[in-house]
């Protein structure tokens, strides 16, 4: 009887110290998850492969992190890893590389059956073509537990991670704590030439929009204002674009795009069936090729980087860019303008008058974990130090404090920055293959009647929504279904 007690005792005992045991091990997963220092990875080396996109000539090693060699942001940016190889002991090793061989490189090592990297970062453009190959790990089906993807303060928010989605997952999260580097990822603000804008004397955009006028009738007044010409040449112009990006814009101004209908994501195209779209049209067609085609400096629009020189150079008072180009590691008009501003594009007159969106093909800055690394838990648990706020940065609020001081001439311009950030539209771009920008780009470029360009591209547009277009806005509203409510 004694042995009988002494083992049910000992069974007892046995099972409340496995139960001990197995809470712990919870617990310390627990502290995995939030980077607490009793982390040992054991001198683990973590590869981190970098590669941006730039369009111009910025040379892949100049930046730390996204951040500029030299600036403050670098040197927090440079702290933090130094901070988080300490805190989970290990070494985080960083590879810079061009864009031009970034790609041949990230996959070749991949197809031939070993990670590159345990994560990257680099520009978005390729992560649907990835995702499809298999080359990534899905950010919510496999690291759920660790980065918490909807946070949106931190990963982005659901229309930026638009980008990333592939069919039931979510292939990249963006770097939203720190300052500025997905606040320079989008397109196509207009941008305005104050100082021009002055010494022609035409009106400042910015007190338009807060008089309720600043709509396309207002803004061709400007644009014809804006345009001097002087011994029968033509010395300022209203506006300089990339036509692309204009009519993508103009579109967006009255509530048009690619994969919404009346403000939601759609499964089908939001050009057919949509009067909006045929006033956008004519808008953009005026300006083209109509009474205001003098206004418009086309000599240089077939190339974006081209555009925005002319446009550092005084050419003309307006230009639709992406932000990439105005300030960041690529800003050459924060860099080469003395006095700029950042407004909205003037509405159509279906909408609101302080509707605001946004294009953008691609987040500059996106983080991907290669599905073959054998560290992707340590890696995720590493980006998720890496990436939390950094010092003097902890709130959102404080973020977008330093974006107001140190990126823009006034705080209204900070204001319509976000604005349009917070409504920017995914164009799939480099998903869906260019084109799938067929419509904005043939109303910018021909003067083919609106109603041809839509029957012209219909068959291709319902190929793209059955295939990468779908396949994206399936993941999108399987992970953020409150978008499509």
């Amino acid at each position: 009887m004694k042995k009988t007690v002494i083992c049910l005792l000992l069974a007892a005992l046995l099972s409340l110290t496995l139960l001990s045991c197995s809470q712990e091990q919870e617990e310390v997963f627990d502290l995995d998850l939030s980077g607490n220092s009793e982390l040992n990875f054991d001198g683990l080396g973590l590869k981190v492969l970098i590669s941006f996109f730039s369009g111009n000539s910025a040379v892949a090693g100049d930046n730390i992190l996204g951040y500029p060699v030299g600036t403050g942001l670098a040197e927090l940016a440079t702290k933090r890893i130094a901070d988080t190889e300490k805190s989970l002991n290990c070494k985080v090793n960083m590879d810079y590389r061009e864009w031009g061989s970034f790609t041949s490189y990230f996959t070749g090592s991949l197809a031939a059956g070993s990670s590159p990297a345990d994560f990257a970062f680099i520009t978005s453009f390729d992560i649907y073509s990835y995702a499809k190959a298999g080359y990534l790990s899905g950010i919510a089906s496999q690291l759920g537990d660790i980065i918490d993807y909807r946070d949106s303060d931190k990963w982005g928010t659901p229309n930026l991670l638009e980008c990333a989605c592939y069919k039931d997952d979510l292939y990249g999260i963006l770097p939203a704590a720190w300052p500025d580097l997905i606040y320079s990822s989008f397109g196509y603000p207009l941008v305005v030439n104050e100082d021009l804008i002055s010494i022609v004397g035409a009106s400042d955009p910015r007190e338009l929009y807060e008089q309720g006028v600043w709509n396309w009738s207002t803004f061709n007044d400007e644009l014809e204002k804006c345009t001097v010409t002087e011994g029968g040449e033509t010395v300022t112009y209203g506006l300089t674009a990339h036509s692309p990006y204009f009519a993508e814009m103009i579109l967006a101004s009255n509530g048009v795009g690619l994969t919404r209908v009346n403000g939601k994501p759609s499964m089908t195209c939001g050009f057919y069936n949509n009067p909006s779209y045929f006033s956008a049209a004519e808008e953009i067609q005026l300006i083209r090729f109509g009474d205001l085609a003098y206004t418009y400096y086309l000599a240089v629009e077939g190339d974006p980087v081209t555009v925005t020189d002319s446009f550092c150079n005084d050419m003309a008072c307006y230009s639709f860019m992406p932000t990439k180009y105005i300030f960041g590691v690529y800003g050459d008009v924060s860099q080469k303008v003395e006095n700029y501003a950042v407004v909205h594009t003037p509405v159509g007159p279906d909408v609101a008058p302080d509707h605001a969106a946004g294009i953008y093909d691609g987040m500059t800055c996106t983080i991907v974990f290669p599905s073959l690394t054998d560290n992707l838990n340590e890696a995720a648990i590493a980006v998720n130090e890496i990436f939390s706020p950094l010092p003097g940065y902890e709130t959102h609020e404080q973020v977008i404090e330093y974006m107001r001081r140190n990126n823009f001439f006034d705080s209204r311009d900070c204001d319509a920055f976000l604005d349009i950030l917070n409504n920017a539209m995914y164009n799939y771009f480099y998903s869906a293959g260019g084109d799938v920008r067929n419509i904005p780009s043939d109303l910018g470029r021909t003067n083919t009647p609106a109603a041809e360009i839509l029957e012209r591209h219909e068959n291709l547009m319902k190929d793209h929504f059955d295939n990468a277009v779908g396949d994206m806005l399936a993941a999108y509203s399987m992970l953020f279904p409150e978008q499509f409510e």
